[in-house]
């Protein structure tokens, strides 16, 4: 009896686990499909903004084909959907078909006993049984025995009633995922009708542009060249940081060294003193600690970063896919990595970090804690930001109204500027990089995914 007890219980105990899991895996889902019209809903927007002058540009072509991404993940995750409602119907069906079952037996059962009562009722009165009893005891325990079968009785239909009201309940909630089934088929019609008609224009827009094609080469190897050039500069400045980082970190350790030795600050030596000077004097009072046989302290390890910029990068590294993005909202429009051009097949884009169409006006926000390693113009007119994260470095290509100086120290979150738009093609663009010492990394996998 107890191993079916715990064997029923060990059942319920699972089969509320699994609606559990399904009820999540539904929530998931709707989030889901929220974040990704959310999205989808961005990039109209954003291809209202570009599409003003003109129809068909690259900047459409981009945002475009991310839109149709968006929209092929939509209807991937709508038709999860509609299988998680199936398994819903599949198990709500077969609770169903257990209660319908259930409920004919126990009116059988009960049919039963009013048929067996009524035969009993032909044969002798109540009162007759009461009273043909041997004894007084006995007639009590015949009226009590009266009293619960008809309390039984009373029960037993209570029972059936909560059996079919739990049947009801069970058939309206197969009735609701019917409808909401139907309802989703429906949408998964529509956004396929939306996804192909996306493809077709895409393509339509894609000769078009084809027809240019010699054009269009000129303009972007001109483009891409002008991007190489940038990105050398950033290099230039990202190596004279990390020159810098390891200047500051030598002579933290220098002094750190003459303090230990008992040299001190302000009379021995100052900011201004020479690093080969203070060398010299951490010699001479080696020296003289060793003629006067004291014991001299072993040098410390030798760092490339201050404490502080040690602790900085390692902060900054146990946010790896935890960033904040730098826009509230934005379509990754261009990749990380070398990939050939989505029009020119002949150019090939070796981007060293990800494009980020945004709407127009928006902010550009740091990523991370740091310092504002330089501020400079690209060959478009356009400003860039480098932000120290101690080894590591962000980098914001595209800003305008900037609100940060050289040297400025940054938190997370902080608004460093706006997105600029191009006022030919309205196009709303941030180019964003993530370097960890003189290499760039993919930014993606450092952003939230969420």
């Amino acid at each position: 009896m107890r191993f079916r007890y715990l064997f029923f219980s060990l059942l319920f105990l699972l089969a509320a686990a699994d609606l559990s899991g399904q009820s999540k895996k539904r929530q998931e889902l709707e989030a889901q499909k929220v974040r990704l019209m959310d999205e989808i809903e961005l990039a109209n927007r954003i291809l209202s903004e570009t599409q003003r002058d003109r129809k068909n540009s690259l900047a459409s072509i981009a945002t475009v084909e991310q839109k149709i991404k968006l929209r092929e993940r939509l209807i991937r995750t709508m038709r999860r959907e509609i299988k998680l409602i199936e398994e819903d119907e599949d198990d709500i069906q077969e609770n169903i078909d257990t209660l319908q079952a259930r409920v004919a037996r126990q009116k059988e059962a009960y049919a039963y006993m009013i048929q067996q009562a009524y035969k009993s009722r032909k044969n002798s009165s109540r009162l007759m049984f009461i009273l043909s009893s041997k004894d007084f005891n006995q007639a009590l325990r015949r009226i009590e025995y009266l009293k619960q079968y008809s309390a039984y009785r009373k029960q037993k239909v209570k029972e059936i009633e909560a059996e079919e009201k739990k049947l009801e309940a069970e058939i309206e909630k197969l009735r609701l995922q019917k409808v909401r089934k139907a309802a989703v088929l429906s949408q998964l019609s529509e956004e396929n009708l939306r996804l192909n008609q996306e493809r077709q224009n895409q393509t339509e827009a894609i000769k078009t542009l084809q027809a240019m094609e010699s054009d269009l080469e000129k303009d972007l190897k001109s483009k891409v060249a002008e991007a190489q050039k940038v990105e050398k500069q950033i290099q230039k400045i990202i190596a004279e940081e990390i020159a810098r980082a390891k200047a500051l970190a030598a002579r933290k350790q220098l002094e750190d060294r003459a303090i230990k030795l008992g040299l001190t600050r302000g009379k021995d030596f100052t900011s201004n003193t020479s690093n080969n000077r203070l060398e010299s004097l951490i010699s001479s009072k080696e020296a003289e600690l060793a003629a006067a046989n004291k014991p001299v302290a072993k040098p410390a390890k030798v760092y490339a970063l201050t404490p502080e910029a040690r602790t900085l990068a390692a902060n900054f590294e146990a946010n790896q896919k935890r960033l904040p993005w730098p826009v509230a909202r934005g379509l990754v429009t261009g990749n990380f990595g070398p990939q050939r051009h989505p029009v020119v097949k002949s150019v090939i884009i070796d981007n060293k970090g990800v494009d980020i169409a945004t709407q127009s006006k928006s902010e550009i926000r740091a990523v991370f804690d740091g310092e504002v390693g330089r501020i400079f113009r690209m060959p478009d007119g356009q400003l860039a930001v480098i932000i120290n994260h101690g080894s590591y470095f962000s980098v914001y290509q595209g800003i305008t109204d900037v609100r940060i100086s050289q040297g400025d120290k940054i938190t997370k979150m902080q608004v460093i500027g706006s997105a600029y738009t191009n006022p030919i093609s309205g196009e709303t663009k941030l180019h964003f990089e993530i370097w960890k010492d003189k290499k760039a990394v993919n930014p993606l996998l450092w952003l939230s995914s969420s």
